[in-house]
């Protein structure tokens, strides 16, 4: 009997606070959005999810989480954490080293945002589709 996958999948895990976590989660985004045959949206998922992971090892609170969900030919997805700081886009000076984050997920995103979890902390979301011809 062939298994056919249900749609939408869904993947959530929770990361270390250790040296290399970024560079694992990473490679975990692209694994799974190869085994989804996402090619196309690989590269700019993972800068997101890495600008989101920053913030959130930054200036969040353990513990912290990722989600990856997928729809026929859109990706959504968030990174979860327990602190108190919340996410201010900001301008950045062409000098600046950071504040940045948050216009590269706008830049690279179809629509994103952020929810404050029950008890503390807040989840930020996006989603992010093919384009025409992806």
């Amino acid at each position: 009997m062939i298994s056919i996958p249900s749609c939408p999948r869904e993947v959530r895990w929770e990361l270390r606070a250790e040296p290399g976590v970024t560079a694992e989660c990473r490679a975990v985004v692209r694994e799974i959005l190869a085994e989804w045959d996402l090619h196309d949206l690989i590269d700019d998922v993972v800068v997101v999810v890495t600008e989101l992971l920053a913030n959130a090892l930054v200036h969040g609170g353990p513990p912290v989480r990722v989600a990856l969900g997928m729809a026929p030919g859109t990706v959504t997805g968030s990174v979860t954490d327990h602190g108190d700081g919340w996410p201010q886009p900001r301008p950045a000076d062409t000098d600046a080293e950071h504040g940045r984050g948050l216009g590269i997920v706008a830049a690279l995103t179809d629509s994103w945002g952020v929810a404050p979890l029950p008890g503390g902390g807040k989840s930020i979301w996006f989603t992010r589709s093919r384009r025409s011809g992806g």
